[in-house]
């Protein structure tokens, strides 16, 4: 029997629910216009792009090494906003922080 080694330049299922958890809501409410995905030997991407934008502008990826990262495009190139050692630390910029109830006195 061949066992063919998963490999660590591509997303695992986990990874793509966990972005899925991310983009569904953005895709619904219209603030995201899709996201198209793109392989190589050497990386995973899915690249997002917004309403209006004619180019991707933001872009999450896995890399050879297996590290995460998260870039955004400003038409002068990609700069990197997020990273991690996994995709749900790596996306946490996206995540809603809950609120904090602020304490008022009274005087």
């Amino acid at each position: 029997m061949t066992v063919v080694a998963f490999s660590r330049a591509r997303f695992t299922p986990a990874d793509l629910t966990e972005f899925e958890t991310v983009a569904e809501p953005k895709l619904r409410l219209g603030h995201w216009a899709g996201v198209i995905r793109e392989t190589g030997r050497e990386y995973d991407r899915l690249l997002v792009l917004l309403p209006g934008v004619d180019r991707p502008v933001f872009r999450f990826e896995r890399d050879g090494q297996g590290r995460y990262s998260l870039s955004f495009n400003d038409r002068s190139g990609w700069y990197g906003i997020g990273s991690g050692s996994t995709a749900t630390e790596c996306l946490s910029i996206w995540r809603p922080r809950p609120r904090q109830e602020r304490a008022f006195s009274v005087l």
